[in-house]
């Protein structure tokens, strides 16, 4: 008779069964998650990972802010694009992808920039938010530089830095390279030489997981994944 309640405790204890896990998708950032082809590092990442734990992936896409209530409310199994500082309650998995902010200028100009404090020389155009996602220095500089300003589109940013009409712009290396396909379309030279100027730390990130042993099946799937070089050719791939 004791078999039966230490079979229902065995069942409650394994990583769940159901073979298509709901992710919750915050943020959609080119190259990193493109919604509409439901692709892009991150996301073909995660998917692979988790198909190599047997599961297949379901992007669910909300608003950031729905994130951590969609993880609370139990409608989705995980979340992408989020570390511990999101506040969302889960178990966290290795790191599975990093952004890397640079300031970026025409190599022409021959900027010499080494700190966030340079930034305030020169005319800045910066992702939108920036300012809150920086650090202080940087918002710092924000305000008491009147060549500053934020732009909801990137492709916006890249086409200010090739037509030089500001100094330098900021952003994640991975994205600018990306937009300049839809900047080179505008008529402008993308062919011309950037520095990427390294004054800013890389945001690493996880997958948030309700299943604790779920999460522990993905961190294994991407260790593999990183040691046969499958991670490398996804990155690749968007580069």
């Amino acid at each position: 008779m004791k078999a039966l309640p230490l079979l229902v405790a065995a069942l409650f204890a394994a990583p769940a069964l159901a073979k298509e896990i709901k992710v919750a998708v915050g943020l959609s950032l080119p190259p990193y998650v493109i919604q509409e082809k439901n692709a892009g590092m991150e996301l073909d990442i995660v998917a692979q990972c988790l198909a190599e734990a047997g599961h297949t992936m379901k992007p669910v896409y909300l608003p950031f802010a729905r994130v951590p209530v969609a993880m609370q409310d139990g409608e989705v199994d995980a979340a992408i694009t989020v570390n511990e500082s999101t506040g969302i309650k889960a178990s966290y998995s290795d790191s599975h992808i990093s952004y890397q902010n640079f300031a970026i200028s025409l190599a022409k100009n021959n900027f010499k920039i080494s700190s966030v404090e340079d930034l305030g020389k020169h005319s800045v155009a910066a992702f939108q938010n920036a300012t809150l996602y920086l650090g202080d220095k940087f918002k710092k500089m924000a305000e008491g530089n009147k060549a500053y300003a934020e732009h909801a589109q990137q492709v916006k940013q890249n086409m200010l830095l090739y037509s030089g009409r500001v100094d330098l712009v900021v952003g994640d290396r991975n994205i600018f390279k990306y937009y300049n396909a839809d900047t080179k379309k505008e008529g402008m030279d993308v062919g011309q030489a950037v520095t990427y100027h390294e004054i800013f730390p890389p945001t690493p990130y996880k997958v948030a997981f309700r299943d604790a042993a779920l999460r522990d099946a993905f961190n294994a799937a991407l260790k593999k994944m990183r040691a046969d070089g499958r991670y490398d050719g996804v990155m690749k791939k968007y580069q």
